[in-house]
């Protein structure tokens, strides 16, 4: 392995539970009926503008609802709640390869999410976001234009992904995938769903990853 690719949301920082909360709410307010278990179960890991879009082909959203008001308003609702998971420091310290970021969520968002976390200079701006491709995970668009960017073989590059939209895009992209089950918002399940969508292995929490990380010589 030459370059390894960390998702944010859910690896990183713990927001998946905290999104899953807030846009499980903005919601119930419009008139959908879901529950929190049932949005961590089919939403986790899509973009906002993918879920207001899926749930207006169902026919459950009003048709004249403005994205470009309200994705920004979710976004404004998990920045003000970004917390680290447990351990990722000693995680991100343990790795001698260079490390990129790709998301789902706003390159902003990201980019404000690593600095809060102090570990920017690691990431040294490789920060590849939905917004700057055509569709976001499940699609493996961010992903291949991550394999572009870091001119690093896919062969070369492992991914480490909490949602099954991540692994999805990822394994898509023919990228080797640690499947991360170290966020709050995992449940019973999860392990086996990444694991049956291509992750080739999972890890519990961030201590597991740096034992991965460093008895594999990354």
């Amino acid at each position: 392995m030459k370059h390894i690719l960390f998702d944010c949301d859910g690896v990183l920082i713990d927001t998946e539970i905290v999104a899953a909360e807030e846009v499980t709410k903005w919601l119930n307010s419009e008139g959908v009926s879901i529950d929190l278990e049932t949005y961590i179960a089919e939403y986790t890991g899509k973009t906002f503008t993918d879920i207001i879009n899926i749930l207006k082909d169902k026919k459950l959203l009003d048709q004249n609802i403005n994205l470009v008001e309200v994705v920004p308003m979710l976004d404004n609702l998990i920045k003000e709640n970004q917390s680290p998971i447990p351990g990722v420091w000693k995680m991100i310290e343990s790795i001698n390869l260079p490390i990129s970021c790709v998301s789902n969520s706003a390159k902003d968002y990201v980019e404000l999410a690593l600095e809060k976390l102090g570990i920017s200079d690691r990431f040294g701006g490789r920060v590849y976001s939905a917004e700057m491709v055509a569709k976001g995970k499940p699609d493996p668009a961010v992903y291949q234009l991550a394999i572009e960017k870091t001119m690093v073989p896919k062969e070369e590059i492992m991914v480490v992904e909490d949602s099954l939209a991540g692994v999805v895009a990822s394994s898509a992209a023919g990228l080797k995938t640690i499947g991360f089950l170290g966020g709050s918002h995992v449940r019973d399940g999860l392990k086996e769903k990444l694991s049956e969508a291509g992750a080739f292995t999972t890890v519990s929490n961030h201590r597991e990853l740096k034992a991965f990380i460093e008895h594999n010589g990354f």
